[in-house]
């Protein structure tokens, strides 16, 4: 019986180590690849320094992160791209936007799931080092950006 259960383990975490180590991390596998997923977040203005929008404000905005390495920002005027850094339980990437004359946003982030619920959560730091605005983003997976 002893036999039985060390050999039950031992396969299983072989399969495990075998379907992790195939896996594509391009393509939009759960906590794997972050391409063609959505998230809804909040927004939260953390640097302000010249007073454009001001601390604390908070608004609501999308991250589109597409198969084909572009990236959107709803709240930035033009698209940028992203690359993902890590593949599993926490998931990191970065991503830009170049609008021209400097006006460049930049961001670190992280996926992961929500307290083991399948449901994927973000959370990221934005920098627009022109104007010295930074952001704080919390949110969560969704099927497609309402906003």
């Amino acid at each position: 019986m002893k036999r039985i259960v060390l050999s039950t383990i031992f396969c299983g975490l072989m399969l495990g180590i075998v379907g992790s180590a195939s896996a594509d991390p391009k393509s939009s596998q759960l906590l794997r690849g972050l391409g063609d997923r959505v998230f809804l977040v909040n927004v939260e203005v953390v640097a302000d320094p010249y007073g454009i929008i001001g601390v604390g404000v908070m608004f609501p905005n999308c991250y589109v992160f597409n198969a084909d390495g572009s990236w959107d920002d709803p709240g930035f005027p033009v698209p940028g791209t992203w690359m993902q850094h890590s593949v599993g339980a926490n998931t990191s990437y970065s991503a830009s936007a170049d609008a021209g004359d400097g006006f460049v946003i930049t961001q670190e982030g992280e996926v992961s799931p929500a307290q083991g619920g399948g449901v994927l959560q973000i959370i990221a730091n934005s920098e627009i080092a022109l104007f010295g605005l930074g952001f704080l983003s919390t949110g969560f997976e969704v099927e497609g950006c309402p906003l």
